[in-house]
């Protein structure tokens, strides 16, 4: 897949930012701010990632480059299985 402007939440804050979803992680490149934390979790599209490494590029507080990996709880769950009848 491409590079694409996406609306994102990192922790409690809401950003645009530049998001590549790949494979087997997802990388993305969002604006600084101040009370950043690599432990937050990142939410796209409604789906939950968590952050495997994120970097101050060029360490001027201006943008963050953050990597996650897929997460398995994204999929579809069955909600129950059918009942077994008896006759």
């Amino acid at each position: 897949m491409s590079w694409e402007l996406k609306a994102i939440e990192i922790g409690s804050k809401k950003l645009d930012a530049q998001v590549n979803i790949g494979r087997n992680n997802v990388e993305i490149e969002a604006p600084y701010f101040k009370n950043f934390k690599d432990t937050d979790i990142v939410k796209i599209d409604g789906k939950s990632y968590t952050i495997n490494s994120a970097n101050n590029l060029g360490d001027r507080n201006e943008v963050l480059q953050i990597t996650t990996n897929m997460e398995k709880n994204n999929e579809h769950k069955q909600a129950k299985s059918r009942k077994a009848t008896t006759v």
